[in-house]
């Protein structure tokens, strides 16, 4: 009897082996919608530099600042991993290739190096491709305001 039964779980054991690696595919794909995959298509969605075709730079705030490649017709909107004070002050700036590729990329090793006052290192979030209107639109959004001429001359008046 327990050669039959032997036998049986022999002639079973190919659909034993094919329902768990289903089940187990199942998991596997359920796997995929987390924060880690959102965070793994950014990557595929991002564009990156070469480091030695940064040619230019414009300041948008503590956090964001536009690169330009080999002419200003190859503006790249680059996010920092945390804000920095001296960003929109500093006269220079550096890129540091972190990982040794060529390439200055978000979510890595990356970083721009900012050597006014103490000097910064700040790792780059993304790296996303504009366009040259973009560009200019995100400049004059970040440039302050000036007050009308009219109030100061009222205020020179007083």
């Amino acid at each position: 009897m327990n050669t039959s039964i032997s036998r049986y779980a022999l002639k079973l054991m190919p659909a034993l082996v094919a329902v768990c690696s289903g089940a187990l595919t199942g998991c596997a794909s359920l796997q995929s919608a987390s924060p880690e995959a959102a965070v793994a298509n950014d990557r595929d969605r991002e564009e990156c530099i070469f480091s030695v075709t940064v040619r230019d730079w414009s300041a948008l705030d503590s956090e964001r600042l536009i690169i330009y490649g080999l002419s200003r017709k190859q503006p790249y909107l680059v996010k920092l991993s945390f804000p920095s004070t001296e960003l929109p002050f500093a006269f220079a700036i550096g890129v540091k290739d972190g990982d040794n590729n060529g390439r200055i990329c978000g979510f890595g090793s990356d970083a721009i190096l900012i050597p006014r006052g103490i000097p910064d290192r700040i790792t780059i979030h993304s790296v996303q491709r504009i366009s040259v209107e973009e560009a200019k639109g995100l400049i004059e959004a970040a440039k302050p305001k000036k007050k009308p001429k009219a109030d100061k001359a009222a205020a020179a008046a007083k």
